[in-house]
């Protein structure tokens, strides 16, 4: 009997985990990684959107648009990763920022780190950067 309490409150709090979707912007400029970024999102179960760049994103926080995990590239033409970041946070966006960039060198990821972000990976993500933020996410 107390196995089957067991599994039902597993029922429930499976249902209630699907219910609220973890939405996700993802701001890049390069086609291919919007495609992976998005693919493997997608497999998480997040809701997913996508901007060009950081302009594109920062209009979409001032129309009113709200996302739980912003993913944002550091190069992009028209506002890259730093300045939208920054300009995010001055909005009062307190949504988890994480920086995905080619660069890996350690000054370029701290200036990155310095505007305003919570995380930042060498891209393309994976299955198990992904979960690291997920998790992390879920346990705010």
């Amino acid at each position: 009997m107390g196995f089957g309490n067991v599994m039902s409150t597993s029922k429930t709090i499976k249902t209630i985990d699907t219910e609220k979707k973890i939405s996700v912007l993802i701001v890049e400029d390069d086609l291919l990684i919007q495609k992976i970024h998005k693919v493997i999102m997608t497999k998480f179960g997040t809701e997913v959107q996508l901007a060009a760049n950081g302009k594109e994103a920062v209009d979409l926080f001032l129309s009113g648009a709200s996302f739980d995990l912003i993913l944002t590239d550091l190069e992009m033409p028209i506002m890259d990763g730093i300045e939208a970041t920054k300009q995010l946070r001055s909005m009062g966006v307190t949504s988890k920022i994480v920086g995905v960039t080619s660069r890996n060198q350690d000054s370029e990821i701290q200036a990155f780190m310095k505007s305003g972000l919570n995380a930042c990976y060498v891209k393309p993500l994976n299955a198990e950067k992904v979960t690291a933020v997920l998790n992390e996410l879920k346990n705010n």
